[in-house]
């Protein structure tokens, strides 16, 4: 049951994911050529003073690639299921609610994971051929936060996707959007290393809170 469940919601995934993936790919092509190019009219240690003394993040063209990942991926997985009450339907399988909904989250997560892994393993690849190995890897810590916004985007998108009252929704979509926001405060190399863990471990509520709408779903309840 729990095998024919997690393929269930692969199926709902597997398309959409390959087309954020591609689109994934295609924008770390365009930060290669775009600092190729930048490499080619300016010299090198101009670039490398405004990269560690100043602080540009001349890889800011993927800041929220990350976001629209886990958004798109919440969206094609759990919106099929509020068209014509199909989740209600799901909840009445013999088996625990929680137990169904935990397993399509850890579904998505797994696929949202994915391509943040991927995302990571090509930044520090592309930033590894015009920057010292240093250069590379405080590059990655960098973009940390932003990977961990795509699995807290994911989760939000499930809350207030299954949530059935429009004013819940609301109030989640607020408060979702609020702490996905805190992974975007850094503005330099590392600024937010200090504070990260703290939101990143916070971020692991949303996967309790999405059990509440699906409990009131269950029971014909939006209130």
């Amino acid at each position: 049951m729990l095998r024919a469940i997690a393929q269930k919601e692969w199926l709902k995934l597997w398309k959409i994911w390959w087309i954020v993936l591609a689109l994934n790919m295609a924008a770390f092509g365009y930060l290669y050529v775009h600092l190729n190019h930048l490499f080619s009219v300016e010299h090198a240690e101009m670039i490398w003073y405004r990269s560690f003394e100043i602080g540009t993040l001349h890889y800011v063209s993927v800041k929220y690639l990350m976001l629209i990942t886990g958004v798109l991926l919440g969206l094609a997985q759990f919106v099929p299921e509020m068209i014509g009450h199909r989740f209600r339907l799901s909840l009445q399988l013999p088996i625990r609610e929680n137990t169904l909904v935990l397993l399509s989250l850890l579904v998505g997560l797994a696929a949202v994971m994915v391509i943040g892994v991927l995302d990571g393993l090509c930044l520090y690849g592309i930033l590894r051929v015009f920057f010292p190995a240093e250069g590379a890897m405080s590059g990655l810590f960098t973009a940390v936060p932003w990977f961990f916004a795509g699995l807290a985007a994911y989760l939000g998108t499930a809350l207030v996707t299954l949530e059935p009252q429009l004013s819940r929704k609301m109030i989640c979509l607020i408060i979702a959007g609020g702490f996905i926001w805190i992974f975007f405060q850094g503005n330099s190399y590392e600024s937010f290393d200090r504070v990260f863990p703290w939101p990143a471990l916070l971020s692991i509520l949303f996967i309790p809170a999405v059990l509440l709408p699906a409990h009131r779903y269950r029971n014909r309840r939006a209130a």
